[in-house]
Parts: C-alpha cells; structure tokens; sequence
C-alpha cells in the first residue's frame, strides 16, 4: 500500500514528493503518478491543481525523471511551477500541438499524413501555384476570345444621336477629322476643338486657297500660291514659317516637322523644316532634268523625305520618284539623295510614309511600296492594277485604293493593302459617299443623310440614315460610340 508524506523542501517551501513503499517500487512513472493522483488529498490537489489529463500522461516517464532531477539539483519550485502548468491540462497540450505542427515542416521531416519531406511538399505547392495561374490564364485568354468574337459578329440596328454642344463653323470653312478632333479650317482662320466643344486654339489669316496636309496629331495649313505656313497639333499652335516664293505644296511629319515644295519659274525648291519651325534641309530640282514636282512626303521622324516628279522625255511620260535622306546616314550621299526610281508611261501623285520603314506609292497602273529601312530604300512590294482607281485613302500602317465594282454587285470596291503591300481586305458597298475614313479594324463611310460601317474583311457592322445633316464623322476607339458635327451642333452617335 503507498504512503504519501510531506516534507519541506532545500529551499524552504513546502514541496510535494512521494515514497513509495511495497510491492510495486519498481513500477514505470506512468503507475506512480496515476496512485499518486488517486490518493492526494483535497489540500494538496487543491493547491497543485487539476489533475494532469490522460494524453500528458503519455508524457509521465519524462515528467518523473524531470521531478527526480529537480528534487537533486534543489529546483524545488522550478518542478513545482512545471507541474502546476501540467495539472492545467490544456496549456501543455497546446504547446505539443504547435510544436508538432512545426516540426512536419521542418527539412527532413516527413509529414505525417502525406510521406512528404518539406522540399517535396514545397515543390507540389509550387506546381499547384503554377497550375492555378495557368488555369486563370487560360480562363482569361477563353473571356477575351469570346468577347473578340462578340464583337466581331455583332452587328448594330440603329443610332442614337444626342446633342452634346452647340458649335457653328465659320461660313466657308472645311470640317475635317483632326485625329480625333474637329478641325475647321476656311479663308479666315482654323480652329481646334475636342468633341465635347471644347476649343484648343483658334487662329486668324487670310487666305485666297487654303491648302492642308495631316500626319497624326500634327497639322500644317498654307496658302496655295502664298508665303506663310501654319503648323499646329491637337493642343497647341507650333509654329509659322514664312517662304520668300510661292508655295505649290506642302508635307506634315508626325514629329512635327514640314516639307514644302516652293515654284521659282524654271526650277523649284524643297525645304525642310524641324518641329520647332528651323529650316534644316532644301534641295533645288530643275525642271528639265527632274520634271515637275507632283507630290511630296516625310517620314514620321522628319528625316526622309520622297518626291514624285512627272518629266515629259523623248515624247514619253517619265515619273521619278526620288528619296533623301537628312539624317546622319545620308550625310555621304550627294545633296542627300539616297535612291532613284523611274517609272515610264506612268504618273504617281500619290506618296506616303507608312511609318519610318515603308513609303507607299500609287501610280494609275501600280501601287508600290519601298522598304525605306535601310539607307537606301528598295522596291519591296509591286501590285500591278488592272482597274481604273478612282481613289486613294490612307491611316497609320494602312492604304486603301478605291475601284469601281465591275462585277455589279456593288457600286464601289474598296481594297486595303498593309505597310508590306500584302492585302489585307475588301470592302464592297454601294453608298455614294462624301468621306471613308480607316480606324483601327474598321472602314467609315458615310455622306450628310447616311453611314456604313464595315470590317476589313467586307462584314456590314451598321448601315442606317440620320435624322439631321452630317458634316464630319469622327470615329471612337469605342466601336459602339462616335461624334458627328452637323450643322449647328456636335453630336455623340451610339450604336445600338
């Protein structure tokens, strides 16, 4: 039978130990402490607390042989505080808890519902991250395509026009599409403002025959046959540039600069002008070696310019398309002429730059385009034209020639070529037109009553009338949403 006794302890406390006496001296910890707990008077279990739940007991070999080494060493009050915070069963357990929840992670460990070390467990969360994200990129990409094809397919079946401000142009004036503005430019004056009516600048001349040329965001007005050049963008208005001879023609860049070819009799003269209106180049070109100058262009960063010119030789009609360079490249060529092509029988009024690497060019038999990335440019595209053109229409990267329809199926086929010359669509329709505009993926036609929309591929997105005169259309990065300046008012147009 066990016999509790209580002694005080080396530091002078009263402790709590037992000597166990009888059979059953040997017995494992585990024994002890469960006799111990079941004979412990009411004082003493009062005063050392709960009682140690069964899962600590696991425990009780360690606790033993800590009491034992606690009663040795005269740490009376250490064991004391440790198995009072043992008879509060809860804390211990959660510490263990923790404890073991950490270690599992731990390298080398072997998780214990898994088998995993922690490098694998790490490598399959990684994998499961990377197969998460690949699921949302490919949800994604699912949403964006069929979004695409929404609207691709989706065809509009009216227009509602709501008045946005009032604004009257001046009487003889020209509305124009100005990048997105609305540009009204006449004999008296230009202006520039937003399509809610907001004016960016208002300027004031006069002029007999005003001539404009756009690039962007960038515009330049002169008179035909005067001397002054206006060059402005969106916002602001950049410079003037006044000539001492007649201007026949004039070439706005992106950049800003302007090219302007100038008549003195028996020979004309090219000048160059930078953004900030200084002139930085001319050229002279005689009329009986070089012809007559029909069209000009620059390049968007202001440095490469090409000339057509028509020459009567030999009772044959010869065009010269001539190209410079001002740049640091075309320092080593002769008065900056970098490439020369000659073309018989054939007239090219029309030149633009499809941005700095390519130069479209259309003839009344060809459309031509030249790699102009080099230092000398090089035929790169040649599309012979078997059909009358009846007209020509360029955006950005894009150039479109219009021919009558010889099938009959429309009255007008529009065929859009890209800056390599490839074809990228067509476009067949029957509206007697005023403008056609290309914005984006997206051909406008319209007249003053009227509007087409069309994609590249020739599919009809709207056709329908308005209720009121149509002087300008201004296309929106919004398919669904646009401006039109009537007669009196700016208006937004949505499709519906």
């Amino acid at each position: 039978m066990a016999k509790v006794e209580q002694f005080p302890d080396q530091s002078g406390k009263n402790g709590i130990t037992e000597n166990i006496k009888g059979r059953g001296e040997q017995e494992n910890s585990a024994s002890v402490v469960d006799q111990k707990t079941k004979v412990m008077p009411e004082e003493l279990r009062e005063r050392s607390g709960p009682p140690v739940p069964d899962d600590s007991l696991l425990m009780g070999r360690d606790i033993d042989k800590t009491s034992e080494q606690g009663k040795q060493s005269g740490r009376g009050e250490a064991w004391r505080e440790k198995e009072e915070d043992a008879g509060r069963g809860a804390q211990p357990s959660k510490e263990k808890g923790g404890i073991s929840r950490l270690r599992r992670f731990l390298p080398g460990r072997r998780d214990d519902e898994k088998g995993l070390s922690y490098a694998e467990q790490i490598d399959r969360h990684r994998s499961r991250i990377r197969a998460y994200r690949l699921f949302g990129v490919v949800i994604l990409i699912i949403v964006v395509l069929l979004a695409a094809l929404f609207f691709s397919t989706r065809r509009y079946s009216r227009a509602e026009i709501t008045k946005i401000r009032d604004f009257v142009a001046e009487e003889g004036a020209v509305c124009v599409n100005f990048d997105g503005y609305v540009l009204q430019y006449g004999p008296n004056g230009a202006a520039c403002a937003d399509t809610n009516g907001r004016v960016k600048w208002n300027i004031t001349y006069e002029m007999d025959q005003p001539i404009i040329s756009m690039s962007g965001d960038v515009a330049a007005i002169a008179d035909y046959g005067g001397t002054t050049i206006y060059v402005m963008n969106t916002k602001e208005q950049l410079y003037t540039v006044s000539t001492s001879l007649p201007i026949h023609k004039v070439s706005a860049s992106e950049s800003g600069g302007v090219a302007a070819i100038l008549d003195d009799k028996s020979k004309t003269w090219i000048r160059l002008y930078s953004k900030e209106g200084k002139e930085v180049a001319y050229f002279i070109r005689s009329m009986q070696e070089n012809g007559y100058p029909m069209d000009v262009a620059v390049s968007p960063d202001g440095k490469k310019v090409c000339v057509s010119s028509l020459l009567m030789k030999d009772a044959e009609v010869i065009s010269n398309l001539s190209f410079y360079n001002f740049g640091k490249e075309g320092q080593d060529y002769d008065q900056h002429l970098v490439g020369n092509f000659e073309y018989t029988n054939e007239v090219f009024p029309y030149i633009r730059f499809m941005g700095n690497k390519a130069c479209a060019a259309a003839s009344d038999s060809r459309l031509v385009v030249f790699d102009t990335s080099s230092v000398e440019p090089q035929n790169s595209f040649n599309n012979m034209l078997t059909e009358d053109m009846q007209g020509i229409f360029t955006s950005g990267g894009r150039i479109a020639l219009l021919f009558t329809d010889l099938t009959r199926e429309n009255l007008y086929r529009l065929d859009i070529y890209g800056r390599n010359g490839k074809k990228a669509g067509s476009v067949g329709f029957t509206m007697v037109f005023d403008d056609i505009q290309i914005s984006g993926d997206r051909i406008y036609i319209n007249n003053e009553q009227s509007m087409q929309i069309f994609t590249l591929n020739g599919r009809e997105i709207f056709g329908g009338g308005f209720d009121r005169t149509v002087k300008v259309l201004i296309p929106s990065w919004r398919l669904g949403g646009l401006a039109a300046v009537t007669e009196n008012e700016i208006d937004s147009i949505k499709l519906r």
